[in-house]
């Protein structure tokens, strides 16, 4: 019968570490998509993920006072 115990093994490989990366790596993979674009002289392109990129990072916060 397989256990039911679900609590992380601690064996060290768990993804979490990886999480603080993830928007490091997302922002320098982009940066570099559009320095190749737009050195590729695909300015349009690189345009349209740049403005993709940025609208996308856009955070609103609404804070209700009562």
């Amino acid at each position: 019968m397989t256990p039911l115990d679900r609590t992380a093994s601690g064996t060290g490989s768990s993804a979490a570490r990886f999480y603080p990366w993830l928007p490091f790596m997302t922002t320098v993979a982009v940066l570099a998509t559009v320095l190749v674009l737009s050195f590729t002289h695909n300015t349009a392109a690189a345009v349209a993920i740049a403005a993709a990129v940025a609208a996308s990072s856009v955070r609103i916060t609404v804070h209700i006072r009562r």
